[in-house]
């Protein structure tokens, strides 16, 4: 999977992120991630596998090809 959504709860230490889903749509990351950051008490944020970064731009052209 190209796209990994990363969740921990605001109380837990910066390691004890985890793979809370994984995709290779980009857009099925962000409706994830948006759904997952809704509750206040989760950190979140979409790993590209493929390029080995976090995703800041989720329209960006970079992660539809």
């Amino acid at each position: 999977m190209r796209f990994q959504i990363m969740q921990k709860k605001i109380n837990q230490a910066p390691e004890e992120y985890r793979v809370f889903f994984e995709t290779n749509s980009i857009d099925e990351a962000k409706d994830f991630a948006m759904r997952l950051a809704f509750d206040e008490t989760n950190n979140v944020y979409v790993q590209d596998t493929r390029r080995g970064e976090i995703v800041r731009d989720f329209d960006a052209l970079i992660y539809r090809v």
